[in-house]
């Protein structure tokens, strides 16, 4: 392996395996909502996006400065986000959930991914204005402060949660919430300070050639990180010992295939996906992000509520001790 890409493959494990065993995933933390009314899930995604801010403005402060990019908040970029949410709703899963699913062994998931790269291709003909240009930005000074507030707070709550759980939390099966996201945002500001951006969407925008996004800029570092990323879940799997090949059903297939191109389509408009809008989007303060992401999480939100109106149960989401898990 070239040598620069060694690092970028070693946050790719850290945030495979770490979005794994936290289940991290944009339609648990709406059904959560819907279920429970609580936001456990929901807010871990913003902690994300806090952390790397965070890290990043202190990294910044050091002199060590990312190079961020940001887009005007458009409306083919909300519209976008609806459908992506609609399609993963439908799903099931969001991004970094399917390839969960899928290294697991549910292998219905690959028509998911079928689909991601059919509305990718189709998508960009059809649209008839831009998604904005990329500008280069950098963050306020100012933003180091409560940057630094925040990683100092959610640092000892970290902490203390770490010495209560003892040295065997990172065997554990599930790992809590806030460990994931911490280790989700520390491998993404390593890969942003080496000037890789990266998301599994990213990585299939790039593929297919459906939008110009920063992470374009390197193509392999993109698929070393996915593919890192991929093997990391597999093998937590297996330790986990939830890896089992899982009967794929006609009707099931569809759907994904269907569902999959949604989401395609509406990474395409936004563009990206709900992962890369958390862990670039948003720390990087573009203006297209935080609308486009609650777009994807109102789309999530119209699709479960249809299926649940159509006579489809939507798992309850329970979250005790920062672990949340669905009661099937």
């Amino acid at each position: 392996m070239f040598p620069d890409l060694a690092l970028p493959a070693l946050m790719g494990v850290l945030l495979g395996a770490s979005a794994h065993r936290a289940g991290l995933c944009t339609v648990k933390a709406v059904a959560e909502v819907m279920t429970t009314g609580r936001a456990h899930v929901l807010w871990s995604f913003l902690k994300a996006s806090l952390w790397t801010l965070g890290l990043l403005s202190v990294a910044a402060l050091a002199g060590f400065d990312a190079d961020l990019s940001a887009r005007p908040v458009m409306l083919p970029g909300i519209a976008g986000g609806i459908l992506f949410g609609v399609g993963a709703g439908l799903n099931g899963a969001c991004s970094f959930s399917t390839l969960a699913r899928l290294a697991e062994g549910h292998g219905v998931m690959l028509m998911t991914l079928l689909g991601w790269g059919l509305g990718l291709l189709a998508t960009p003909g059809l649209l008839t204005s831009p998604q904005g240009s990329i500008s280069a930005t950098s963050l306020p000074w100012w933003i180091v402060l409560p940057g630094l507030a925040w990683i100092l707070w959610e640092g000892w709550r970290l902490t203390r949660l770490v010495r209560h759980r003892g040295k065997g939390i990172l065997s554990d099966g599930v790992w809590p919430l806030s460990l994931g996201v911490f280790l989700v945002a520390l491998a993404n500001t390593g890969l942003l300070l080496m000037d890789r951006p990266w998301s599994f969407t990213s990585t299939a925008i790039c593929a297919s050639g459906a939008a110009e996004v920063a992470p374009c800029a390197h193509p392999a570092t993109l698929w070393v990180v996915s593919t890192a990323a991929m093997l990391a879940m597999v093998t937590s799997a297996v330790l986990r010992g939830s890896f089992r090949i899982r009967r794929v059903r006609l009707w099931s297939a569809l759907r994904r295939l269907g569902a999959g191109s949604l989401m395609g389509a509406g990474a395409a408009m936004i563009p990206g996906g709900n992962d890369g809008l958390i862990l670039f989007g948003i720390p990087s303060l573009s203006p297209h992000a935080l609308p486009s992401w609650f777009g994807i999480v109102a789309g999530i939100w119209m699709a479960l509520a249809v299926m649940r109106a159509l006579g489809a149960r939507v798992p309850r989401i329970s979250c005790e001790g920062d672990i949340c898990r669905a009661e099937v």
